[in-house]
């Protein structure tokens, strides 16, 4: 939830359910962010149910005034929603980023506050994790209920147009607010400021603690899951119907966007009270069977926001565009934001040159003509083929020939100039390409593999010309030649092995003593007839 004002602060603090508030750190505080810049702190001047809000400054050297341009919100390290508020900031927020995406936009600004520092501090043995954001003035909800819960239509435009950027932008990056409403949405100007010429003061959409990826790494949308344990999040008054089921999307941000406007518009919504807002006993699945009901008939659901008087048409159309939006597509931001062009200068917003560089986009002008234009779908020539200026021939000479279709000239055709005539539905992304067909005649190779597949089933073994008869025995169906050598010389050892030890009686000592006294005169004997031998071979 977003921090509300000094003024609203009671005299107790309650914290939000499973989570705990921190302690009052006192004014003239050090905090040094993961940058190492370090910051000052000043008097709390809002705190919420996660955390206190305190005016910050850059400069630790002089006390910190009401003036103050920084703001730092600080919550125990075991809260959540500063952890998740600190990362969309660090990852999606960034001056740099923002810059390059006005630039591409050719915008000067968009409502999004710019990331500052942010970084953990230990203070009394506990310890805090703090985020720095750039101060604003007040938020769009005081200035609602202060004006009896009414908004000129003039400042609901410009608001209307300023949030879409802000939620284009926000989406771009792969992130879904997930609780837009009046107490998030911040104007520039201080209070004394606002009242001269708010319709053209800047909003800025801030409180990123329910921010949602719903897009992975990869690029993809989320599928649409129902999680119990996240349904029902956000503020239960302008709640999407996606968030009712724990999963949230760019359409839920905009249907959040739109629960806003129409109460700015009537002053509250067929679900609120008399006075607005919520019962603590309200139940959540209740809201959301109406909200489904509602959009299922907008005509109706505008009769019931509006009462006696018609319905604004700009808002029926927001309306109508949201019920019929899918889950994963892509809003058309441009379209959106040209129903709320009427009567308004956009030069004190956003500059004097207004161009739209997103892929929806087209002039101002173009867009009193209905926003979906009446195109005939791409029809598919062979599969691939798109119809063209180009193709247009030769579509309608095939369309010629399927008029004198005649099975005759069919069944006279070549098979395989049929098989690539034939149409073939593409190919899913999400699934894997089909296997080729087998040709229709075995190779030689493939032969070849047959015939010994076929032999090693039979058992039979082609036998070599020069291999004798026993050893043919040795040979295995599964050994090569070297194979065959090595169990040929196991096989000989073996039975030597056999054989000495069928002639030798059992060793002992006195056995080897006798073996070797029979081995050293064998080899004495050995070299005398050698010698006798040569001596013999010498006389004669």
């Amino acid at each position: 939830m977003a921090p509300r004002r000094a003024e609203d602060i009671p005299l107790k603090r309650v914290a939000a359910l499973g989570c705990r508030l921190p302690s009052r750190l006192p004014a003239g505080e050090i905090l040094k962010d993961i940058t190492q810049n370090l910051w000052r702190l000043g008097d709390s001047i809002g705190c919420g149910g996660f955390g206190d809000v305190y005016l910050a400054s850059s400069d630790i050297h002089k006390p910190v005034g009401p003036n103050a341009k920084y703001v730092i919100k600080i919550e125990p390290h075991n809260n959540g929603p500063l952890f998740v508020e600190m990362n969309f900031y660090i990852r999606a927020a960034r001056k740099s980023i923002i810059e390059n995406w006005c630039k591409a936009q050719n915008l000067r600004q968009v409502g999004i506050p710019s990331y500052e520092g942010s970084g953990s501090h230990i203070y009394e043995g506990e310890r805090y994790r703090f985020l720095v954001m750039p101060r604003y003035g007040i938020d769009v909800g005081k200035v609602f209920v202060s004006n009896g819960r009414k908004l000129s239509n003039k400042l609901i435009n410009s608001l209307a147009i300023q949030m879409l950027y802000a939620l284009e932008y926000i989406h771009s990056q792969g992130y879904a607010h997930s609780d837009v409403k009046g107490s998030n949405i911040l104007l520039k100007k201080n209070n004394q400021e606002y009242r001269t010429e708010i319709e053209k003061t800047q909003a800025f959409l801030v409180d990123f603690g329910l921010a949602y990826r719903y897009r992975t790494s990869n690029g993809v949308h989320k599928p649409f899951v129902h999680d119990e344990r996240r349904a029902h999040e956000g503020t239960l008054e302008f709640t999407s119907r996606d968030a009712h089921h724990g999963t949230h999307s760019r359409r839920g941000d905009l249907e959040t966007l739109g629960y806003n406007l129409l109460q700015w518009l009537c002053g509250r919504l067929p679900w609120e009270n008399e006075n607005g807002g919520l019962s603590p006993s309200a139940d959540p699945d209740e809201i959301h069977d109406k909200k489904e009901n509602y959009l299922l008939n907008v005509d109706s659901f505008m009769k019931q926001c509006f009462k006696t008087k018609n319905a604004p048409e700009n808002i029926t159309n927001y309306m109508k565009y949201i019920a019929n939006l899918k889950f994963e597509s892509k809003p058309d931001y441009e379209y959106l934001r040209s129903l709320f062009r009427q009567d308004l200068s956009l030069e004190s917003l956003f500059g004097n040159k207004m161009f739209f560089a997103n892929e929806n986009s087209s002039s101002i002008k173009n867009h009193k003509k209905p926003y979906l234009r009446e195109r005939k779908p791409c029809r598919q020539v062979n599969g691939e083929v798109r119809i063209t200026r180009n193709t247009q021939l030769i579509v309608e000479q095939q369309q010629k020939k399927e008029s004198d279709f005649s099975w005759e000239a069919v069944l006279a055709c070549h098979p395989d100039k049929l098989a690539k005539i034939s149409a073939q539905l593409p190919s899913s992304p999400l699934t894997p390409p089909p296997s080729p067909p087998p040709p229709s005649l075995p190779t030689y190779a493939m032969l070849a593999i047959l015939q010994r597949m076929k032999e090693r089933q039979t058992g039979l073994v082609r036998q070599r010309t020069n291999s004798k008869s026993s050893d043919n025995e040795l040979k295995a169906k599964w050994m090569t030649p070297a194979m065959e050598e090595v169990a040929l010389l196991r096989k000989k050892s073996l039975e030597q092995l056999d054989a000495n030890a069928n002639k030798t009686k059992r060793l002992t000592r006195s056995r080897m003593a006798q073996l070797k006294q029979i081995n050293s005169s064998s080899k004495r004997s050995l070299q005398v007839d050698g010698r006798n031998g040569f001596k013999k071979q010498k006389l004669y």
